[in-house]
């Protein structure tokens, strides 16, 4: 993971819980406790937190307020909201339906409030709780322990807890897609557990931002041929979209359906 990551889910992180221990960030991100310090370091001389014996807090109101600023924290949200209004054109009244963690995947859960009698699979809390107000929806979130960097559930029972269920329609949100490593996430602890949800799902609809084509994230997920289809932003790179045609892997973009006939 680049330091640039590190330092944008340490501050994600700092934001939510305001202090944490080297320790307990270490273990998250799984780095050494070194690299954590020279992180913390550095938000330290940006004046984002201040250091303390172990670890560090959060500093003052402006930083707080950006708790409460999405686009401080996602700069590609208007991204994911357009990315998201195509989604949501594939998913019709009645459909069960799996959404695996992640932003895009939650601008998604926002909006299923357009359609009726859904039954909505996911292990991440933030859409599960998103869902809550939806008049007519079913949500299920398996078990699990939580992961307080992607506010989902991993391990053996959220693994147990999706292999009890069956969906027409999985959205899988990945961080990495490259033309020779394929499909990528960067959380370790959620490898098992989107591998079990593309296995219960029919159609795997893959959900990528444009910032992560070409890139390649710590988890190998698989090759691109396990995608149905790929749902992101008319602005990734043209060599992507051959790519696809020529695997006659369906991409979505902007309302735009493009397919090798």
């Amino acid at each position: 993971m680049f330091a640039a990551e590190r330092l944008r889910i340490i501050k994600s992180y700092m934001l939510e819980k305001k202090k944490a221990t080297v320790s307990e960030i270490s273990r998250m991100l799984s780095v050494s406790e070194v690299t954590i310090r020279r992180d913390l370091e550095s938000l330290d001389e940006e004046g984002f937190l201040t250091r303390t014996h172990g670890g560090a807090i959060l500093n003052g109101a402006e930083n707080l307020e950006a708790l409460n600023n999405t686009s401080d924290i996602d700069p590609e949200r208007q991204l994911r909201e357009e990315i998201s209004e195509v989604a949501i054109y594939l998913i019709n009244d009645g459909d069960t339906l799996l959404l695996s963690p992640g932003l895009t995947n939650l601008a998604i859960a926002r909006k299923l409030s357009r359609k009726k009698n859904l039954v909505v699979l996911t292990t991440d809390i933030r859409i599960a709780e998103e869902l809550t107000s939806h008049p007519s929806a079913r949500i299920i979130l398996p078990g699990g322990d939580l992961d307080p960097i992607t506010h989902s559930m991993f391990g053996p029972p959220a693994i147990g807890g999706l292999d009890q269920y069956y969906v027409s329609k999985a959205f899988i949100e990945i961080d990495g897609m490259h033309l020779k490593r394929g499909f990528t996430i960067k959380h370790p602890s959620q490898l098992d557990v989107i591998k079990k949800m593309m296995e219960i799902a029919t159609q795997k609809y893959f959900v990528a931002l444009p910032s992560a084509f070409n890139q390649i994230s710590f988890s190998h997920l698989g090759n691109l041929d396990l995608a149905t289809a790929v749902i992101t932003h008319p602005s990734i790179p043209s060599d992507y979209k051959k790519l696809m045609f020529e695997r006659n892997i369906t991409l979505y973009a902007s309302f735009t359906a493009y397919k090798q006939i």
